[in-house]
């Protein structure tokens, strides 16, 4: 039988790959950094399983791996990666097609909106600016030294805790397994949306409890009106 439909107050949204297709331009500034050091780069695809536990794990993810444990050489190269990115972060960024209209949807829902991300904070909230407005979320939260990065519940817990949402009705929203831990971790009902970095089958193996094929869905399960969405 189809899961009953269940209503949330609030929705919050992982960054990359759910509501911004940043792969490209993450991409570019990866193999900027190696190029750099003469270092062996990757394609884009490659990328989309070295995003999406923060920037330190993501140059971590490029550098060779014989230069593991080497402080010196790991902050030089973060602090390029963050230059470079910093100056090209929207070269060829953009919303997913249909992302305003669903935010948009969502809000004229009563809905209240918010974004966590592992993207640090001072990259992540000149883009949601540049590409969503000042209006369309309540609340945004990127990576900061006070916190360990999702999927840890801490920082989760400070965004709910931030906009007085209740756990039991409210919903996290992302594209990768690390994401939905970060709902379970906190308590939250998680919902992975398919057209992401990381695709249907790596959300329904980490127990995602709705997929969303399109934003139209998305709107479905949050305001408790598609019973059968649930994975």
């Amino acid at each position: 039988m189809p899961a009953e439909p269940t209503s949330f107050t609030h929705v919050i949204f992982d960054l990359d790959g759910t509501i911004l297709n940043t792969l490209e331009d993450l991409a570019n500034a990866g193999n900027h950094t190696c190029e750099l050091h003469g270092w062996p780069t990757f394609s884009v695809d490659d990328y989309r399983y070295k995003v999406g536990n923060g920037m330190l794990k993501l140059v971590e993810r490029f550098m060779p791996a014989e230069y593991a444990g080497d402080q010196a050489i790991f902050e030089q190269t973060l602090a390029e990666f963050r230059a470079y990115y910093g100056e090209h972060k929207e070269d060829h960024t953009a919303p997913y097609p249909g992302i305003p209209e669903m935010l948009d949807a969502l809000r004229a829902a009563g809905l209240t909106l918010a974004v966590l991300t592992n993207k640090d904070h001072f990259s992540a909230a000149p883009l949601i600016e540049r590409y969503f407005g000042s209006e369309r979320f309540a609340y945004v939260q990127g990576r900061v030294p006070e916190f360990p990065p999702k999927p840890a519940a801490p920082v989760t817990l400070h965004v709910l805790e931030q906009l007085g949402a209740d756990p039991a009705h409210t919903l996290y929203v992302g594209d990768s397994d690390v994401d939905v831990l970060c709902g379970h971790n906190a308590g939250l009902k998680a919902a992975g949306v398919s057209w992401g970095f990381r695709g249907r089958s790596e959300l329904e193996s980490a127990g995602a409890g709705f997929i969303a094929d399109t934003p139209e869905e998305l709107v479905a399960i949050a305001t408790g009106k598609h019973a059968g969405n649930e994975a």
